[in-house]
Protein backbone atom coordinates (compact mmCIF):
# COMPACT_ATOMS: atom_id res chain seq x y z
CA UNK A 1 0.00 0.00 0.00
CA UNK A 2 1.52 3.30 -1.34
CA UNK A 3 0.30 5.67 1.79
CA UNK A 4 1.50 9.11 -0.15
CA UNK A 5 -0.63 7.72 -3.16
CA UNK A 6 -3.64 7.88 -0.43
CA UNK A 7 -2.97 10.94 1.31
CA UNK A 8 -1.87 13.03 -2.22
CA UNK A 9 -4.84 15.25 -2.29
CA UNK A 10 -7.77 16.87 -0.70
CA UNK A 11 -10.51 14.28 -0.28
CA UNK A 12 -12.19 12.22 2.85
CA UNK A 13 -10.76 8.43 3.71
CA UNK A 14 -13.33 6.36 5.82
CA UNK A 15 -12.12 3.53 8.10
CA UNK A 16 -15.23 1.32 8.25
CA UNK A 17 -14.84 -1.68 10.88
CA UNK A 18 -16.76 -3.65 13.59
CA UNK A 19 -15.65 -3.31 17.31
CA UNK A 20 -12.32 -4.48 18.32
CA UNK A 21 -11.22 -4.53 14.78
CA UNK A 22 -7.89 -2.56 14.63
CA UNK A 23 -9.71 0.60 14.07
CA UNK A 24 -7.48 2.90 16.10
CA UNK A 25 -4.48 0.36 15.27
CA UNK A 26 -4.57 1.57 11.63
CA UNK A 27 -4.92 5.35 12.57
CA UNK A 28 -2.00 5.18 14.21
CA UNK A 29 -0.42 3.37 11.50
CA UNK A 30 -1.34 5.87 8.97
CA UNK A 31 -0.22 8.48 11.25
CA UNK A 32 3.37 6.99 11.86
CA UNK A 33 4.26 6.37 8.34
CA UNK A 34 3.01 9.57 6.89
CA UNK A 35 5.34 11.05 9.33
CA UNK A 36 7.86 8.95 8.19
CA UNK A 37 8.56 10.26 4.95
CA UNK A 38 6.35 13.70 4.86
CA UNK A 39 6.06 17.09 7.08
CA UNK A 40 2.46 17.92 7.50
CA UNK A 41 0.27 19.51 9.84
CA UNK A 42 -1.65 16.92 12.11
CA UNK A 43 -5.12 17.66 13.52
CA UNK A 44 -6.87 14.61 15.75
CA UNK A 45 -10.04 13.79 17.20
CA UNK A 46 -11.08 11.33 19.40
CA UNK A 47 -7.91 9.87 19.74
CA UNK A 48 -6.96 8.42 23.04
CA UNK A 49 -2.98 8.19 22.82
CA UNK A 50 -1.30 11.30 22.19
CA UNK A 51 0.35 11.67 18.76
CA UNK A 52 1.18 15.26 18.72
CA UNK A 53 -0.26 17.88 16.41
CA UNK A 54 -3.58 19.77 16.90
CA UNK A 55 -6.25 18.40 19.10
CA UNK A 56 -9.90 19.27 18.02
CA UNK A 57 -13.03 19.23 20.46
CA UNK A 58 -16.05 20.68 17.90
CA UNK A 59 -16.85 21.13 14.23
CA UNK A 60 -16.49 25.13 14.72
CA UNK A 61 -12.68 24.21 15.42
CA UNK A 62 -12.89 21.69 12.19
CA UNK A 63 -14.04 24.49 10.11
CA UNK A 64 -10.50 26.62 10.64
CA UNK A 65 -8.22 23.92 9.81
CA UNK A 66 -6.32 24.31 6.57
CA UNK A 67 -3.89 22.60 4.85
CA UNK A 68 -3.70 19.73 7.16
CA UNK A 69 -4.79 16.03 7.41
CA UNK A 70 -7.21 15.71 10.00
CA UNK A 71 -7.81 11.97 11.74
CA UNK A 72 -11.77 11.85 13.43
CA UNK A 73 -12.20 8.49 15.56
CA UNK A 74 -15.83 7.19 15.97
CA UNK A 75 -16.72 10.74 14.21
CA UNK A 76 -20.50 10.11 14.73
CA UNK A 77 -19.72 11.68 17.93
CA UNK A 78 -18.55 14.76 16.40
CA UNK A 79 -21.23 15.15 13.50
CA UNK A 80 -24.59 15.04 14.82
CA UNK A 81 -26.26 12.63 11.60
CA UNK A 82 -29.20 11.97 14.55
CA UNK A 83 -30.54 15.28 13.68
CA UNK A 84 -32.18 15.99 10.39
CA UNK A 85 -31.99 19.63 9.97
CA UNK A 86 -27.97 19.56 10.91
CA UNK A 87 -27.01 17.21 8.09
CA UNK A 88 -27.45 20.76 5.82
CA UNK A 89 -24.83 22.46 8.11
CA UNK A 90 -22.45 19.62 8.45
CA UNK A 91 -22.69 19.14 4.42
CA UNK A 92 -21.39 22.83 4.13
CA UNK A 93 -18.28 21.93 6.49
CA UNK A 94 -17.26 19.13 4.13
CA UNK A 95 -17.39 21.68 1.58
CA UNK A 96 -15.25 23.39 3.71
CA UNK A 97 -12.43 20.44 4.21
CA UNK A 98 -11.51 20.80 -0.03
CA UNK A 99 -12.09 24.43 0.16
CA UNK A 100 -9.52 24.95 3.12
CA UNK A 101 -7.41 21.78 1.29
CA UNK A 102 -7.78 19.18 4.33
CA UNK A 103 -7.50 15.49 4.08
CA UNK A 104 -10.34 14.15 6.64
CA UNK A 105 -10.04 10.03 7.85
CA UNK A 106 -13.34 9.30 9.54
CA UNK A 107 -13.38 6.11 11.64
CA UNK A 108 -16.33 4.32 12.88
CA UNK A 109 -18.92 1.15 12.76
CA UNK A 110 -20.93 -0.02 9.66
CA UNK A 111 -23.70 1.78 10.75
CA UNK A 112 -22.26 4.91 11.33
CA UNK A 113 -21.82 5.38 7.61
CA UNK A 114 -24.80 6.20 6.35
CA UNK A 115 -25.97 7.34 2.86
CA UNK A 116 -24.86 10.79 3.42
CA UNK A 117 -21.55 10.13 4.72
CA UNK A 118 -21.04 6.98 2.32
CA UNK A 119 -21.75 9.03 -0.47
CA UNK A 120 -18.98 11.22 0.84
CA UNK A 121 -15.70 9.41 0.60
CA UNK A 122 -13.09 8.92 -1.81
CA UNK A 123 -11.31 6.17 -0.24
CA UNK A 124 -12.58 3.55 1.97
CA UNK A 125 -10.64 1.34 4.33
CA UNK A 126 -12.59 -1.95 4.91
CA UNK A 127 -11.79 -3.89 8.56
CA UNK A 128 -13.68 -6.81 10.10
CA UNK A 129 -17.37 -6.14 9.18
CA UNK A 130 -20.60 -7.61 9.93
CA UNK A 131 -23.07 -7.00 6.66
CA UNK A 132 -26.31 -6.69 9.08
CA UNK A 133 -24.72 -3.62 10.50
CA UNK A 134 -24.50 -1.49 7.32
CA UNK A 135 -27.40 1.01 6.37
CA UNK A 136 -29.55 -0.45 3.23
CA UNK A 137 -28.65 1.23 0.10
CA UNK A 138 -25.28 2.98 1.60
CA UNK A 139 -22.82 3.21 -0.63
CA UNK A 140 -20.37 1.18 1.94
CA UNK A 141 -22.69 -1.38 1.57
CA UNK A 142 -22.54 -1.62 -2.50
CA UNK A 143 -18.88 -1.35 -2.12
CA UNK A 144 -18.37 -4.22 0.87
CA UNK A 145 -20.42 -6.57 -0.98
CA UNK A 146 -19.33 -6.11 -4.34
CA UNK A 147 -15.95 -6.93 -3.31
CA UNK A 148 -14.96 -10.98 -4.39
CA UNK A 149 -12.43 -12.08 -2.38
CA UNK A 150 -12.70 -15.21 0.20
CA UNK A 151 -12.87 -13.49 2.90
CA UNK A 152 -16.32 -12.27 2.19
CA UNK A 153 -19.35 -14.13 3.48
CA UNK A 154 -23.32 -14.00 3.78
CA UNK A 155 -23.25 -12.29 7.26
CA UNK A 156 -19.42 -10.77 7.63
CA UNK A 157 -16.18 -9.24 5.82
CA UNK A 158 -14.14 -11.54 7.69
CA UNK A 159 -10.74 -10.42 8.05
CA UNK A 160 -8.26 -10.08 10.97
CA UNK A 161 -6.92 -7.06 13.54
CA UNK A 162 -3.99 -6.85 11.11
CA UNK A 163 -6.15 -7.00 7.30
CA UNK A 164 -7.99 -4.62 5.68
CA UNK A 165 -10.01 -3.87 1.89
CA UNK A 166 -9.18 -0.75 0.70
CA UNK A 167 -10.75 0.96 -2.04
CA UNK A 168 -9.61 3.62 -3.90
CA UNK A 169 -11.37 3.00 -7.36
CA UNK A 170 -10.01 -0.61 -6.80
CA UNK A 171 -9.62 -3.21 -4.11
CA UNK A 172 -6.37 -4.17 -2.31
CA UNK A 173 -6.05 -6.26 0.45
CA UNK A 174 -3.21 -5.09 2.82
CA UNK A 175 -1.56 -5.94 6.07
CA UNK A 176 -1.06 -3.49 8.95
CA UNK A 177 1.67 -4.27 12.17
CA UNK A 178 0.36 -4.33 15.28
CA UNK A 179 1.46 -1.15 16.60
CA UNK A 180 1.81 -2.65 21.03
CA UNK A 181 2.82 1.20 22.60
CA UNK A 182 -0.53 2.42 21.15
CA UNK A 183 -2.90 -0.42 22.22
CA UNK A 184 -4.72 1.33 24.96
CA UNK A 185 -6.72 -1.60 26.09
CA UNK A 186 -3.40 -4.10 26.29
CA UNK A 187 -3.24 -3.43 29.62
CA UNK A 188 -7.05 -4.35 30.84
CA UNK A 189 -7.24 -6.73 33.62
CA UNK A 190 -8.98 -10.23 32.65
CA UNK A 191 -13.20 -10.11 33.79
CA UNK A 192 -12.87 -13.70 34.69
CA UNK A 193 -10.38 -14.87 37.42
CA UNK A 194 -9.45 -18.40 38.06
CA UNK A 195 -10.85 -19.60 41.68
CA UNK A 196 -8.22 -20.62 44.27
CA UNK A 197 -8.94 -24.66 43.89
CA UNK A 198 -8.47 -26.74 47.30
CA UNK A 199 -7.43 -30.93 47.03
CA UNK A 200 -10.12 -33.07 47.89
CA UNK A 201 -8.92 -36.85 48.79
CA UNK A 202 -9.37 -38.09 45.68
CA UNK A 203 -7.07 -35.73 44.72
CA UNK A 204 -9.45 -34.18 42.04
CA UNK A 205 -9.13 -29.80 42.05
CA UNK A 206 -12.41 -28.34 43.10
CA UNK A 207 -12.97 -25.17 43.19
CA UNK A 208 -13.52 -23.90 47.22
CA UNK A 209 -17.19 -22.51 48.01
CA UNK A 210 -17.88 -20.17 50.31
CA UNK A 211 -21.16 -20.69 52.84
CA UNK A 212 -22.62 -17.45 54.51
CA UNK A 213 -23.67 -19.26 58.21
CA UNK A 214 -25.62 -18.27 61.52
CA UNK A 215 -23.48 -16.42 64.06
CA UNK A 216 -24.07 -19.25 66.35
CA UNK A 217 -22.19 -21.93 64.07
CA UNK A 218 -19.30 -20.26 65.35
CA UNK A 219 -19.43 -21.13 68.41
CA UNK A 220 -19.79 -24.48 66.72
CA UNK A 221 -16.99 -24.57 64.20
CA UNK A 222 -16.53 -27.97 63.76
CA UNK A 223 -20.98 -28.70 63.27
CA UNK A 224 -21.53 -29.28 59.27
CA UNK A 225 -23.17 -26.25 57.82
CA UNK A 226 -26.61 -26.48 56.72
CA UNK A 227 -27.47 -27.06 53.20
CA UNK A 228 -31.09 -26.86 51.13
CA UNK A 229 -29.92 -30.21 49.84
CA UNK A 230 -27.72 -32.55 51.41
CA UNK A 231 -26.86 -34.45 48.37
CA UNK A 232 -25.08 -31.41 46.64
CA UNK A 233 -22.67 -29.81 48.58
CA UNK A 234 -18.83 -30.22 49.25
CA UNK A 235 -16.67 -29.08 52.67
Amino acid sequence: MEIKKIFNEPKIIGIVADPNSGKSNLFYYLIEELKKTSSFNLVTYGLLNDVGGQKIYSIEELERVRDSVVFVDEFYTLFDLEDRKKVKIIEKTFRLIFHNNNILVLGGVPENFRKFISNKLNTIFFGKCSIGDFINGSRVKSLCLNYNGNELGSSVLNLTEDSFIVYDGHYEKVKVPYLTTMDTKKGNKPILVEKIVNEKLSGENVPIEVIETPEYYDEFPDFPTPVEDYNDYSL
